[in-house]
């Protein structure tokens, strides 16, 4: 995670918790498991500038309007200023939304960048080791020191939510997966897949 100041102009909606997916590859006597979680990102242009740039334009017609005296122009005058009220605003906050969503798009894809998190797994099955790495972290784990993989309740969490993917090992535990990178589903799934590579590669 590195850090991005987006700029001043740009409001967006960035709820908690990252979008993780998982990617999974096999090699014979290897498997690999990519995991990546973005933020989600929205940009509020539709809600922020579109308003704004449509109550200019009606401050701008209701000007004018004084401005001509339109009460008291020609019939076809006054449906013209009618028709412009209705129509422009509308217009405008579509073309700004427009606008403002293309200049917010690599800002927006900048910020979804600096939030991901992504940690990779290896097993290898014919040496019996898991490696794992984790940002500027990387690890090296005999299947034989590894007691267990267990889904636990992240330190200070709560409630039943905040989960992480942890390693028991005979040196004490180690987190593969925080509580902000993957689902419970996920991390129980991919308990379920690390346990069993131990569990049958014990058998052996």
């Amino acid at each position: 995670m590195s850090n991005y100041k987006r700029p001043w102009w740009l409001l967006v909606n960035k709820p908690a918790g990252l979008i993780t997916t998982i990617q999974e590859e096999s090699a014979p006597g290897e498997r690999s498991f990519i995991i990546r979680g973005e933020p989600l990102v929205q940009g509020l242009a539709w809600l922020t500038w579109g308003p704004v740039a449509a109550l200019l334009v009606v401050a701008a017609l209701t000007d004018a309007a004084i401005a001509l005296n339109v009460s008291s122009q020609s019939g076809a005058m006054r449906m013209l200023f009618v028709a412009a009220f209705l129509l422009l605003p509308a217009a405008v906050w579509g073309l700004v939304v427009l606008i403002a969503n293309r200049l917010a798009a690599r800002h927006l894809e900048a910020e979804r960048r600096a939030g991901a998190q992504e940690c990779r797994i290896w097993l290898n099955q014919t040496m019996g080791e898991l490696s794992y790495s984790t940002g500027n972290q990387k690890e090296k784990l005999a299947f034989k020191d590894i007691r267990q993989v267990r889904v636990t309740r992240a330190i200070g969490a709560r409630d039943g939510k905040s989960l992480c993917l942890t390693l028991n090992t005979k040196d004490g535990t180690a987190v593969l997966l925080n509580e902000m990178l993957g689902s419970e589903a996920q991390k129980i799934d991919l308990a379920r897949e690390l346990q069993r590579a131990l569990d049958n590669f014990g058998r052996k």
